[in-house]
């Protein structure tokens, strides 16, 4: 498989982050296990990041003043979007802090490509390395291994943009940033023009990363974050995930 793999796509991976809070041996072997399940084109490092207790940042925000979340997220309008009609939540800053220490780790060792998980992944359907030779020539900073686009919500927000491609779309606005991966334009960008200003504006991963990709539904946040990458996504959702709060299982919860 892995030489089918490299047969068929020569895009080298530089790294894997695989986040997550639990960082025992046993939890990290069974992730791992999913990991090649994949699967990863061949010799490809997997890291296993140790997630950012969001919990702690709520507690005692004079413990970090590198962060600081973003104080205006709850908008307060039963009418509008529910996502916005509460308190930031300690694990959406948690993962999102742990997301801008993968790209800062990336950055300082100069790779390309990185792919970045969250540990509640599922593998939904085995990854298709070779679609991406649709993209030689194609410039993009991001792409969506897995997506929830949420346009049909909003009015003002176009569909996903056809881009030419049999495999990929480019995303408008979107939940969901468990599994995607970055090119080395995507985390300098992400570094160099952004890093700044989300440290001291927290918000949930995949607010931010619609934010800076396409234009977002919330005018605050389209002035805060400016728009400069190039987002495709699979339209394959090649994996899943296994928590969330229509579960009641929400790493998310204010209480977790």
């Amino acid at each position: 498989t892995s030489q089918k793999l490299k047969t068929l796509y020569n895009m080298k991976i530089d790294r894997v982050y695989v986040i997550t809070m639990d960082m025992s041996d046993e939890y990290k072997d069974e992730l791992f296990e999913r990991v090649l399940n994949l699967p990863l084109p061949s010799n490809t490092p997997v890291e296993f990041k140790q997630g950012f207790p969001g919990k702690d940042l709520l507690e005692r925000p004079e413990d970090f003043p590198e962060y600081r979340i973003y104080p205006h997220w709850n908008l307060n309008n039963p009418e509008g979007w529910w996502w916005w009609q509460r308190p930031a939540l300690s694990g959406e800053a948690g993962g999102m802090i742990s997301h801008t220490m993968c790209w800062q780790d990336a950055y300082e060792n100069g790779y390309e490509n990185i792919m970045i998980i969250e540990d509640d992944f599922t593998v939904e359907e085995p990854i298709d390395w070779g679609i991406f030779n649709e993209l030689d020539g194609y410039e993009w900073d991001l792409c969506l291994m897995a997506h929830n686009s949420l346009h049909e919500h909003f009015s003002d927000i176009m569909k996903p943009l056809n881009i030419g491609r049999e495999h990929f779309i480019r995303p408008t606005f979107f939940y969901n940033t468990h599994t995607y991966i970055l090119s080395s334009g995507g985390i300098k960008k992400l570094v160099e023009d952004h890093l700044d200003v989300l440290k001291q504006n927290i918000i949930v991963s995949d607010e931010f990363l619609s934010a800076v990709t396409s234009s977002h539904p919330r005018p605050d946040l389209r002035e805060m974050y400016i728009t400069n990458m190039s987002a495709v996504a699979t339209k394959v959702n090649y994996t899943g995930q296994t928590r969330s709060e229509g579960l009641g299982n929400s790493l998310t919860e204010t209480e977790k």
